[in-house]
């Protein structure tokens, strides 16, 4: 029950990243980083958070954006969410999901579609395995990035316009992995700590919250 009370406390801290485990200690110079890319003027730097599967990358750019929409209004300040590797197989309607398309593109376009990038205008478009972008689709988000300009498939004469900031996450070598002029594009790379590189202390905690949270959703005392 103490750890309950413990994490409903959290909940009502201003700056939520004090609700992540380790935020003073293995966390401490990457939400620093985080930080300063979220209040970097005028509208925060691109970021690429990478590390390990299960280390809370997805957990991460949540509370990055969390904490850059105090004192806006959510509306206004969109957060858009997409794995790349769902549409792996399929790069044409991968783009399509990204950047929208118009009638006729492709086989299967029977209407003008929007793209997440129209959704996430004003805000924040989270990219979760962005290395599974093919490179076509990387140089047309390094034209968004660089120019605030993209188009959607099928489009050549009308460039649309969105203002966003982009948070990437990967398990891989961005160097590797990506486009050199893309990886350029991005200027702040956060690594996040695997779980072997997390103190005893830490571990132990991360198995307390664990244990809260599930007795939060059962609605019972464990």
């Amino acid at each position: 029950m103490e750890l309950i009370l413990q994490s409903n406390k959290e909940v009502e801290i201003k700056d939520p990243f004090k609700a992540l485990v380790g935020y003073d200690k293995s966390l401490r110079n990457q939400i620093e980083q985080a930080k300063a890319a979220i209040m970097y003027p005028p509208n925060g730097l691109h970021t690429l958070i990478i590390g390990p599967s299960g280390v809370g990358k997805t957990l991460f750019a949540n509370t990055m954006y969390e904490y850059a929409k105090i004192g806006k209004v959510q509306e206004d300040f969109p957060f858009v969410s997409f794995n790349c590797a769902d549409y792996y197989n399929n790069p044409q309607l991968l783009l399509s999901q990204l950047f929208g398309h118009v009638k006729g593109s492709f086989t299967g376009a029977d209407t003008d579609k929007l793209g997440l990038v129209d959704s996430a205008n004003g805000g924040i478009l989270f990219l979760d395995e962005i290395h599974r972008l093919p490179p076509d689709g990387q140089e047309m988000l390094f034209f968004l990035m660089d120019k605030g300009e993209y188009y959607r498939l099928g489009e050549t004469s009308v460039s649309r316009k969105s203002n966003l900031l982009i948070i990437g996450a990967t398990t891989e070598d961005p160097k590797k992995s990506l486009l050199k002029t893309f990886l350029r594009r991005i200027p702040v790379i956060i690594t996040l700590p695997s779980l072997e590189e997390k103190a005893v202390e830490e571990r132990v905690e991360l198995v307390q919250k664990l244990f809260v949270e599930e007795a939060l959703r059962i609605n019972k005392e464990i």
